[in-house]
């Protein structure tokens, strides 16, 4: 079987070429998603919500396939790069590898990927195969140990593995509160840095649904953290504001985490629509990826009361902007649409008809995805029909539904700080 198989090129979404130092990331971040949704003995999230188990498991079999294959596509670049540039070395040795011990988890991997490959021929998988499948894959990863150099490269405190912006807030601490302020902020960093992953996918528009397999590992270390906080609080004032704030990161983290999991990313794996699956990825990773970005500037400002979450998180100025013209268009479209519910004339329908075509246009990319082809029906049903006796419903729904929609934008935590005025 050759080291990368051809095949994965195209199904990996265009791979790009990568820093060894990412690099090296990414494949722990991968192994590590991997051996996280394998080690509850075949369970994916839908079923743990639901205690159904599925007779064909073969979805389950492809993600971790494609998975390792993006693993060794990584490899093999690592070690083209290290074959000709001494720092790409320096990068590999500083973390315990070399260019031998990268040859022979890449075989490892490869003997994985045979038995893969094999399995995948079937086109179906029972549950007992995708168990004995599990268990096999873990002792096969476990006894490789540049592989668990590669899973701790993703689980460790030091500084190599915290964004740069975080970095002033992370480290030794003689105040064992505010210590505990630093360790909570450098696991969130590290949560953040392997959830990118996904917004990297989004971003590239990379087939999605191996993306379950980083949520895997973002369950398994924001549970982690929990814990970790969990048992800080046994040693720590009831009553104190940093207990109080430790306390909050842990509900907040946990109930986003629930509504990610349990909702978003429930039975995912089953979906067939492309537009689907997006949409529900897209909402988890924000879900997550805003709340943890909310939970650390709040924790950051016990080290340094001027941090601040648009100067930590530039996205959130972007964003802040974005979502501000957005419920500004729909409070309009909500204002012209009752307008013309209550009087369909000519000059109230065709003002209608123009801010849905310019919010089509500008503001409508500003939705989450899953909002968008609601609002894109609606939009088409309102431009071609004609006659005001089946228009007037049309245009109450639509209200109805737009109010909701400026109602969720309002509450977004961006605009907390930014009551709207019309």
């Amino acid at each position: 079987m050759p080291e990368f198989p051809d095949e994965s090129v195209e199904a990996l979404g265009r791979i790009r070429d990568i820093e060894p130092e990412q690099a090296l990331f990414e494949i722990g971040s991968w192994l590590g998603g991997i051996d996280s949704f394998i080690s509850t003995g075949g369970r994916t999230f839908g079923e743990r919500r639901s205690g159904e188990r599925r007779a064909d498991l073969i979805n389950e079999l492809r993600v971790v396939r494609l998975a390792l294959q993006r693993c060794s596509h990584l490899l093999f670049l690592i070690r083209m790069t290290a074959a000709g540039d001494t720092e790409a070395r320096t990068t590999l040795e500083r973390h315990g590898l070399d260019s031998d011990r990268l040859r022979v988890v890449a075989a490892v991997l490869r003997k994985i990927l045979i038995r893969c490959e094999t399995l995948h021929r079937a086109d179906s998988m029972t549950p007992g195969e995708w168990r004995i499948w599990c268990d096999t894959l873990r002792s096969d990863m476990g006894s490789e140990p540049g592989i668990a150099v590669l899973l701790a490269l993703v689980d460790r405190t030091d500084k190599s593995t915290i964004p740069e912006r975080l970095k002033p807030f992370t480290g030794h601490h003689v105040d064992s509160d505010i210590a505990a302020v630093s360790d909570t902020i450098a696991r969130i960093g590290r949560i953040l840095r392997v959830l990118g992953l996904v917004g990297s996918m989004l971003e590239r528009d990379e087939p999605l649904k191996p993306a379950i397999l980083v949520f895997a590992k973002v369950n398994t270390m924001t549970l982690d953290m929990i814990a970790y906080l969990n048992k800080r609080f046994e040693r720590m004032p009831a009553d104190g504001e940093i207990t109080s704030s430790l306390d909050g990161a842990a509900y907040i983290a946990a109930m986003e985490l629930k509504k990610a999991v349990q909702q978003e990313l429930a039975g995912i794996l089953s979906l067939r629509t492309a537009t689907g699956i997006f949409a529900r990825t897209e909402t988890a990773y924000s879900l997550l990826n805003e709340s943890f970005q909310q939970i650390l500037t709040g924790l950051a400002r016990h080290i340094d009361e001027s941090a601040d979450m648009f100067e930590l998180f530039p996205n959130f100025s972007a964003k802040r902007i974005n979502s501000g013209r957005l419920r500004s268009a729909l409070f309009r479209i909500g204002e012209l649409t009752r307008t013309a519910e209550l009087d369909p004339g000519k000059a109230n329908i065709a003002s209608l008809h123009e801010a849905l075509k310019n919010f089509s246009d500008n503001e409508l990319v500003y939705l989450f995805f899953k909002d968008i082809e609601t609002f894109e029906r609606f939009v088409e049903e309102i431009l071609v029909t004609k006659q005001k006796k089946d228009l007037v419903p049309i245009l109450h729904r639509f209200a109805a539904y737009v109010e909701t929609l400026f109602a969720q934008v309002n509450m977004r935590a961006v605009l907390a700080d930014q009551p709207f005025a019309k």
